[in-house]
């Protein structure tokens, strides 16, 4: 690996042991920033398989309870009374900061719960469909709110892990060469500055 174009100076010599130094916390840093972004996205990833089987479970009772209300109202009455629900719903999007990433938080607000059709043409198995499905929009809500903060976690990991890279294998070593080029360089400058001074004092005695 190449080492600076710079002159062996005192000066450089320090500078270089600044940015050096600089260079290493930073590495320190970023690999810290990179194990909580992985740990937060296992998090997440397990909150997300979680959510996506409640919600197929959810999904499946709905369905058992729809046809069960068809069985025991019709499916006219079940299709018209599906036309007459009135729900309120408002989603709600918040944020948060994660080592810098901005992550949603997803809520939904429902406002009207209350079925809008009449209760004689239908069973107690159609009002268990509708709060299974307003169960279900929470976990909508939620997935959405999961994998939005996967992908923006994930996207940010890759590219923390590419700056820690750069650090590893470019920067740190060319600072670490160029400090050694010039510790080297300034070591045998005093030694040739010593040899001189005892070659004078040499040539003073005689």
């Amino acid at each position: 690996m190449e080492r600076l174009p710079i002159p062996a100076t005192k000066s450089n010599e320090i500078r270089i042991k600044e940015e050096l130094a600089i260079a290493t916390d930073g590495k320190k840093l970023l690999d810290q920033k990179k194990d909580i972004l992985i740990n937060h996205i296992n998090l997440l990833a397990e909150r997300a398989e979680r959510a996506r089987k409640d919600l197929d479970e959810m999904l499946t009772r709905a369905y058992q309870w729809l046809e069960l209300a068809v069985v025991e109202a019709g499916r006219n009455n079940v299709e018209a009374a599906g036309l007459a629900v009135s729900q309120d719903a408002q989603i709600v999007i918040r944020e948060r900061s994660l080592m810098g990433v901005v992550l949603p938080i997803v809520t939904i607000q429902k406002t009207r719960i209350r079925p809008e059709y009449g209760l004689g043409k239908t069973s107690a198995s159609m009002d268990r469909v509708r709060q299974t499905i307003l169960s279900a929009m929470d976990l909508l809500a939620e997935i959405a709110e999961v994998e939005v903060g996967l992908q923006r976690l994930m996207r940010e990991t890759k590219k923390t892990l590419k700056r820690i890279n750069a650090l590893s294998y470019i920067y740190i070593p060319l600072y670490e060469k160029t400090l050694r080029f010039i510790e080297q360089s300034l070591e045998e400058k005093e030694r040739e500055g010593l040899f001189q001074l005892k070659r004078i004092k040499a040539k003073a005695k005689e």
